[in-house]
């Protein structure tokens, strides 16, 4: 399972991407990038990042949506934009990566306009 959050300007200019996989990494294969499935693989577990059935589970994505820079000694912050896109999407990876052919299994993508209030109180 594959969870992707991106954010984008109102004109497609991408600032933040993140992504989490919920998988476990058995002592094997905890140097690559794909799952295997046999028994001798999951004999012993380094990591175990799975989702739990019948359970929620939060993640929190903190999304920087200003830049900081140094203008006479005084730390300036410009906002990257005040209205953003933010497009969160679920996918199922049976084996694998996302981008091999037949493997993305896409659940939920959601799309969501987002705005920073001016004079904020």
């Amino acid at each position: 399972m594959v969870l992707d959050v991106t954010a984008k300007t109102t004109d497609g200019k991408e600032f933040y991407r993140n992504q989490v996989i919920y998988m476990p990494t058995p002592q094997q294969m905890g140097r690559g990038d794909k799952m295997g499935r046999g028994p001798y693989e999951k004999s012993g577990m380094i990591h175990d990042s799975s989702l739990p059935p019948l359970r929620t589970t939060q993640e929190k994505f903190e999304i920087p949506v200003y830049v900081e820079s140094t203008k006479d000694g005084k730390t300036v912050r410009t906002i990257i934009a005040n209205d953003f896109v933010v497009d969160v999407e679920i996918s199922y990876l049976p084996y694998g990566k996302k981008e091999d052919p037949g493997n993305n299994q896409k659940w939920v993508s959601i799309s969501k306009k987002l705005s920073i209030e001016k004079g904020g109180k």
